[in-house]
């Protein structure tokens, strides 16, 4: 019986693969899972990923590759496999002497995960270090406001920082003139338009400088980018730099990060810092030892095997893409004939134009009916009216069908089709939708309009809206409460209806409406400042002035000069902002008008203060039943 190195599963609820090991997996293997996206799950003990053609494939092929041909893979590139089983490889016993040459073990990172906080956490990390072959290695905790923080240090040496050779070779010249921008070259700050006034002999010597600096002041990493890029850690030999990258794999093994930086949203198991230290009379090196050019050249052999690989894998996958491609476009051309041979369209005339109501559908652009019917499923569905103005009937069930798999595709009988329609009566003058506040938007009865309906033979199936594209951009089906109705009857009916609703206003520009103020007249005028919401009294007294002017950014304002007593005041007023302007000198609003009372007890009286969007209604309200108009009214409604 074969055993293969892996199962595969699918996570439907996150629309996501994984992936469960029997062995532990090979370094090319854990390279490719996650520059494909993969992760690993220490919950689980698994890895995981989004479903995707990519991913979806991959998990396949670790799925289908048996443990005999893994292992005569392993023997390629001159590893073992290990974990046969389920278990943990061995480590063999070996004396003091053979120890200091053991390489750090990262088998079975995450396993056995301790619940463990503060110093029994950093006691467990120290432990794990000690027993992998990590030395020189100290672990403490600290508190971070109610979660546990962990350093680690590490003891490095002279030796342990790459030589001013080996960092220019990995951090160039060219790279560091581009990102000059008052940048700290050990003694002063390099400004990019100093550095084009350089010879070469002076630019090859500040940017030396420069790479001894950032050796000098290098005393930690950032894990959140430590794996990324070997060049970025361009200080650090290629032994000490496997060193500390292991030592983060190792400390952060037990941790978990589900934070949301988009939205401020910190959920981390514990914050982990990892410093080094470094002798005090440190100074870099100048050149490059033997051993370490043969690990920089060794670097760049696998860097290129891997680009060359990556490369093939891409054009493999390509080539799968055009072939798929190719075959896609073969079987639309047989479909979009036997689609368009098999149909008839009927435009409706005015009279036999039908409205649907209880429609439901997707959110738009669903490719085909499983899509659209998984859509409806997930319980994002849109619900909708729609006027029918077109009949698309299909003769043949193969032909309708066909459709089904091709919403997305462009047809001659969609073209410019659909819409968005209304026959309240209020809408008559609006040009544009944009026009209605949010208020005024819902309190108007909307339904699709011009749209097509797709039937099968005598039976209705689909009704299309393209909002004015050729395909069915939004797509619905009928329910059980759906009403097929005479067009003519119902939207006739809504044109009634919405004829005893108040109808719409909309102001007129503030400097026409100062037409209504004259010089010398008293008023009193309610507009929110802006920054209390709670309070709408912008000021009263006598006209003075009236000019037309703007404030910051706004040009379309006038600017009412008040007297008051002694007392002067400029309000601006302007287009867009609500604002009431009443005749005379009012006195305090009624307190029923600005707030309401919430509470009651012990002789004390609690008030909530209405704010801003409540406010202009009440006090249109209150002067309204008083027989008042305002002078000035900037509040569409």
């Amino acid at each position: 019986m074969k055993k293969y190195i892996a199962e595969k599963k699918e996570n439907k609820e996150l629309n996501g693969v994984e992936l469960y090991f029997s062995v532990y997996p090979l370094a090319g293997t854990k390279e490719t899972l996650k520059k494909a996206g993969f992760h690993w799950n220490r919950k689980k003990s698994c890895w995981y990923a989004k479903k995707s053609a990519d991913t979806d494939n991959i998990a396949t092929i670790c799925a289908e590759t048996t443990i005999d041909e893994y292992k005569k893979i392993a023997s390629t590139t001159g590893e073992t496999v290990q974990g046969i089983g389920n278990t943990a490889p061995k480590t063999k016993k070996t004396t003091k002497k053979a120890a200091k040459e053991e390489k750090i073990n990262l088998d079975g990172l995450g396993e056995n995960a301790p619940s463990l906080y503060g110093a029994e956490l950093a006691a467990a990390i120290r432990a794990d270090l000690k027993k992998r072959g990590v030395k020189g290695v100290t672990v403490r905790a600290r508190r971070v406001t109610y979660d546990t923080g962990i350093t680690v240090t590490i003891k490095a040496t002279a030796d342990d920082f790459a030589s001013i050779e080996e960092m220019a070779k990995r951090y160039t010249i060219g790279r560091f003139s581009c990102g000059i921008d008052r940048t700290y070259t050990g003694g002063r700050y390099l400004y990019s338009s100093e550095w084009e006034k350089m010879t070469d002999e002076e630019k090859e010597k500040t940017f030396k400088n420069y790479l001894a600096e950032k050796s000098k002041s290098l005393t930690g990493v950032n894990f959140y980018r430590f794996e990324d890029s070997r060049n970025d850690y361009f200080e650090l030999t290629t032994d000490f730099y496997n060193k500390v990258k292991a030592v983060y794999l190792i400390a952060n093994q037990w941790n978990y990060n589900n934070s949301d930086s988009m939205s401020d949203y910190f959920d981390i198991g514990y914050y982990l810092d990892i410093d080094i230290k470094k002798p005090a009379d440190f100074e870099p090196r100048q050149e490059m030892t033997e051993k370490e050019k043969a690990d920089y050249a060794e670097e760049i052999r696998l860097a290129e095997e891997r680009r060359a690989a990556e490369l093939a894998e891409y054009e493999r996958r390509q080539e799968e893409n055009r072939k798929a491609w190719e075959e896609s476009e073969k079987k639309w051309q047989a479909d979009e004939k036997i689609i368009n041979e098999n149909i008839e369209v009927v435009d409706l005339p005015v009279d036999e134009q039908i409205y649907i109501t209880n429609l439901i559908g997707g959110v738009g652009k669903e490719i085909n009916l499983d899509e659209l019917n998984k859509t409806i499923e997930s319980g994002h569905a849109l619900k909708e009216d729609a006027l029918i103005t077109r009949k698309v009937i299909f003769k043949t069930k193969e032909a309708y069908k066909a459709f089904t798999r091709y919403l997305c595709n462009d047809f001659d009988f969609l073209a410019g089709m659909g819409g968005t329609g209304s026959d309240d009566v209020r809408l008559e003058g609006v040009k544009a939708m944009w026009q209605l506040n949010e208020e005024q938007r819902q309190s108007v009865k909307w339904y699709l309009c011009n749209c097509v309906a797709i039937y099968c033979g005598d039976k209705l199936e689909l009704i299309c809206d393209p909002q004015g594209y050729n395909y069915s951009r939004y797509t619905y089906r009928m329910t059980e409460e759906s009403e097929i109705l005479t067009a003519k009857t119902e939207t006739d009916r809504q044109r009634k209806e919405s004829e005893s609703k108040t109808a719409f206003y909309f102001p007129d520009a503030v400097e026409k409406q100062s037409e209504n103020l004259e010089i010398g007249q008293e008023i009193t005028i309610y507009q929110c400042d802006g920054w209390n919401l709670n309070s709408i009294y912008g000021g009263f007294g006598t006209i003075q002035n009236i000019e037309k002017g703007d404030y910051a950014q706004h040009k379309d304002g006038i600017w009412i000069t008040l007297k008051q007593g002694r007392k002067k005041n400029k309000v601006f007023i302007r287009d867009g902002k609500q604002c009431l302007i009443y005749a005379g000198i009012k006195p305090k609003l009624p307190d029923n008008v600005t707030r309401r009372e919430i509470s009651r007890g012990n002789g004390c009286t609690m008030y909530e203060m209405f704010n801003y969007d409540q406010l202009f209604p009440n006090v249109l309200e209150y002067y309204g039943n008083n027989g008042e108009k305002p002078l000035i009214d900037t509040i569409q409604r």
